[in-house]
């Protein structure tokens, strides 16, 4: 974001930065996260980051975070032997918006081009008729 503007609700984080949103089990809006069991979520008007057992990575990464409050759980080891790490960030700050989305490894949703879109078309369509030429020959 080139102003640096502190967004307030998460549909516009999630539109700003082309993330997805879904409800968690006690329904509050959340944008999960690929880093063990982690999302990313506005608690009131400040952005947030919870990661349960994720793989560890070194403080100074966390740190990376500019926020109010950090909390680095200890390393531990889980029944398949990987070490793991719980964070909690708090009050994430807007310059590091783009940092905890990385740290949180959220995947942004894909934008095609109208280029790219016609031609996935075709293809769809060519693999269609393909499988309709073959079902038919099965019968």
């Amino acid at each position: 974001m080139a102003e640096q503007q502190r967004i307030t609700d998460i549909e516009t984080f999630a539109e700003t930065f082309r993330l997805r949103i879904r409800l968690d089990e006690c329904h509050d809006p959340i944008i999960p996260g690929h880093r063990g069991e982690s999302q990313l979520y506005f608690d009131g008007p400040e952005l947030c980051l919870m990661v349960l057992d994720g793989p560890v990575a070194e403080k100074p990464k966390w740190e990376s975070i500019k926020a109010k409050s950090l909390w680095i759980g200890d390393k531990s080891m889980t029944a398949k032997g990987r070490n793991v790490q719980d964070v909690k960030v708090l009050g994430i700050l807007p310059e590091s918006y783009k940092t905890a989305i990385r740290m949180a490894q959220v995947r942004p949703i894909r934008q095609f081009s109208e280029e790219h879109r016609a031609k996935l078309a075709k293809t769809w369509l060519k693999a269609k008729s393909t499988a309709d030429t073959n079902t038919a020959q099965n019968e």
